[in-house]
């Protein structure tokens, strides 16, 4: 919104229109958008990088897709398809449908549906979008290496035990993405608590607030036992214990139990 001052005299020209700033003009810059702790500019900053993930997945599935065309191999052998068609699975769902609407419409709506100024902890917030960029170059560097090809619920034993490909890359960048994720719900669920507007109890609540407040509950108790899961997954490929790997006493099924929490996830987000 810009404020139009302007003298109405004959003879005196107009002055100048003066512009009140906002989240997008306040200040320029690279370091002023990379050390923002502005809850709108965070979330735009979040939209960026969910679109630049995106861009990865949809690659991947357009590739999967060309190769659907016919029957047989022609662009790629067995192995690159099933890698395909993992890292396509972990950049969507993982580093794009997960964040979406919690990290962007979350961070840029909550505070002004609440009458927030801003997020209860706006540095730990900034922290949660770099923390989310660390796990994500992790992951695109697992594809540069080579890729994962376990699908993307890194299914036991093979993921543990038998595959050869960058598992572990992989599963650090998504455990990384965890603590993102962690946060950023802790960071909501404070702010809906403690920042409410006077009057705007909790019935009075409009029904996105609620939505995100259940989705950041799931966040804080479904994100950890996931990343568990998949430190158990690191334990099993570098130490050789026995948890996922029937012949070594372990049980396949305890992994598709945590990542039921991902579904869980998806679908209330």
């Amino acid at each position: 919104m810009s404020t139009i001052v302007a003298d109405l005299r004959p003879g005196v020209p107009p002055a100048p229109a003066t512009v009140e700033p906002n989240y997008i003009n306040v200040s320029y810059g690279v370091k002023s958008w990379l050390l923002t702790v502005d809850h709108k500019r965070i979330g735009i900053l979040y939209l960026l990088s969910i679109t630049v993930m995106f861009f990865f997945g949809g690659m991947f599935a357009v590739l999967i897709r060309l190769e659907l065309l016919t029957p047989k191999g022609d662009l790629f052998q067995a192995d690159t398809y099933n890698k395909l068609f993992t890292m396509h699975g972990i950049v969507m769902l993982f580093f794009f449908l997960i964040p979406s609407i919690p990290s962007v419409l979350g961070n840029f709506i909550l505070p002004l549906m609440l009458g927030a100024r801003d997020l209860a902890f706006p540095k730990l917030n900034l922290a949660s979008w770099y923390i989310y960029l660390v796990g994500a170059i992790f992951t695109l560097w697992a594809i540069v290496q080579g890729g994962v090809d376990t699908g993307w619920t890194f299914y036991t034993p093979y993921s543990s035990t038998y595959s050869n490909s960058y598992v572990l890359l992989a599963a650090v960048g998504i455990l990384i993405l965890g603590f993102s994720s962690i946060l950023t719900g802790l960071n909501f669920v404070v702010t809906v608590h403690k920042m409410r507007a006077p009057g705007l109890t909790w019935f009075r609540l409009p029904l996105f607030v609620w939505s995100i407040y259940a989705t950041s509950i799931i966040m804080l108790l479904g994100t950890p036992v996931i990343t568990i899961t998949l430190l158990l997954v690191a334990v099993e490929r570098v130490l050789h214990v026995g948890i996922f790997d029937p012949r070594l006493g372990g049980d396949p099924s305890c992994s598709s139990i945590s990542f039921g929490f991902i579904h869980t996830r998806r679908f209330t987000s």
